[in-house]
């Protein structure tokens, strides 16, 4: 059991790490935070964050809206913008009224809902002159954005649970209004939006759009020029991305943001005020509050529209940026002091004399070497036989007789020698040696003796 309890342990030490450094980090950047008083000071700095997303703030009604030239107006309108909004975290309502008017065809399409940490409502009207797109990833009519000749006058009052949001009228093409920090559902909001058209005929066409898609005679008013509609809720089919999965998803998201921005700003009423502070104090918040006003990714997403229609791509051309001023030149550098002097430098002290080597000791005598023992003495040689003398020329009895009788005279002369040998050879232990010489004296004693039978058995 506790070793099952460990890793929720640990989990919930690092959650409580991780408060602990964000309030650590909200603390160090809100504790010398003060909001600037000057309103129109204030708005202009926000007016220039939001300028690169095509946006700016309304200090009087307290809301968000599109300006007239923003970089949306480049990029054209078709269904699969709609399609991919849920993406972008926007669940909205949208009610498309197409007519045919002056030789073009004509979109007039409303919107209501939740964009991100916003609630708002839109109004865009565009038409083109061109086919159709028949491809494999698009069959549908793409839209053009209208000249400045071609805006309308347009109003609307945006109601939540019948309680006024913002009230909106300018001529455009794209009237749009947000509010900050407010959560809603699609079902809750409705919309009461003024069309004046410039004639009869285009008045025609465009309720005649309404009757189209399903509106009754109830839901939409006209007078003169100018159309009123009621929009409730929507009679076209809506997007197939807005599932009852995927809107609770990305509603869950935006309500917790929502509850997030408003938890983050409490000190504050103002917006202008809860905005700097959310800008000083959570830098990322403050990012995507900027991002839940049509993000570029939705319109870059769908590019390859774009090129196929004209060759190039939808993606907003950024403002320019006003030229950095020139940097002010850096002032001369202080000449730099001299050198202080360094102080010579202190004698060094003497170096102490090395005492004397110690004597070394003398080294030891080598022993005297051993007396080498004396030699052996050698045994002396053997006194060599005389040379025999060569006997007469006579008969070979007389010859054999001779050479018997010498022969028997070595033979014992030969014995004496070698007794007297033996016995030198016993007294200096050189028996071993002299056994091999003994041995062959004998071999020829006994050879002669043979030879001696041989001789006389011939006679």
């Amino acid at each position: 059991m506790i070793v099952m309890l460990i890793p929720i342990l640990i989990a919930i030490a690092v959650i409580v790490l991780i408060i602990g450094i964000f309030v650590l980090i909200w603390h160090l950047r809100t504790k010398r935070f003060q909001p600037t008083r000057d309103k129109l000071i204030q708005q202009n700095q926000i007016n220039e964050d939001l300028e690169e997303f095509g946006f700016a703030y309304d200090l009087k009604g307290d809301y968000f809206y599109s300006l007239m030239d923003c970089w949306q107006r480049e990029v054209g309108y078709c269904k699969l913008y709609d399609e991919g909004a849920p993406l972008f975290n926007m669940i909205m309502d949208c009610e498309p009224v197409t007519f045919s008017y002056g030789g073009k065809r004509w979109l007039i399409e409303l919107w209501k809902g939740q964009y991100g940490i916003t609630t708002g409502g839109e109004v865009g009207i565009y038409n083109t002159s061109r086919e159709d797109i028949d491809t494999d990833k698009f069959q549908g009519t793409f839209y053009e954005n209208i000249s400045d000749q071609e805006r309308l006058p347009i109003s609307f009052v945006l109601r939540k649970n019948g309680k006024v949001l913002m009230r909106r009228k300018d001529l455009h093409w794209w009237l749009t209004g947000f509010k900050l920090g407010e959560f809603s559902t699609t079902d809750s909001l409705t919309m009461d939006v003024k069309i004046v058209f410039p004639n009869q005929e285009m008045c025609k066409a465009f309720t005649g759009g309404l009757k189209a898609i399903g509106y009754q005679r109830k839901e939409f008013s006209v007078r003169g020029r100018r159309v009123t509609v009621h929009y409730t809720k929507p009679h076209s089919s809506q997007t197939f991305s807005r599932n009852p999965v995927q809107e609770a998803l990305v509603q869950q998201t935006n309500e917790n943001n929502c509850k997030l921005y408003e938890t983050a700003t409490r000190k504050y009423t103002d917006t202008l005020d809860k905005i700097e502070y959310l800008k000083t104090a959570m830098p990322e918040l403050y990012e995507v509050f900027l991002h839940s006003l049509y993000a570029n990714g939705l319109y870059k997403a769908f590019d390859w529209i774009r090129e196929i229609i004209f060759d190039k791509p939808s993606y907003p051309p950024k403002p320019p940026y006003e030229p950095e001023p020139p940097c002010r030149p850096k002032p001369p550098c202080p000449p730099k002091p001299p050198c202080r002097p360094k102080p010579p430098c202190s004698p060094e002290p003497p170096s102490r004399p090395k005492p004397p080597s110690p004597p070394k000791p003398p080294c030891r005598p080598k022993p005297p070497c051993p007396p080498e023992p004396p030699c052996r003495p050698k045994p002396p040689c053997p006194p060599k036989p005389p040379c025999r003398p060569k006997p007469p020329c006579c008969s070979s009895v007389c010859r054999l007789n001779e050479e018997y009788i010498d022969y028997n005279q070595m033979e014992r002369q030969d014995d004496r020698r070698t007794l007297e040998q033996e016995d030198f050879f016993d007294s200096v232990d050189l028996y071993d040696y002299n056994a091999e010489i003994y041995t062959e004296r004998r071999s020829v004693i006994k050879q002669s003796q043979e030879n001696e039978e041989d001789i006389l058995g011939g006679r």
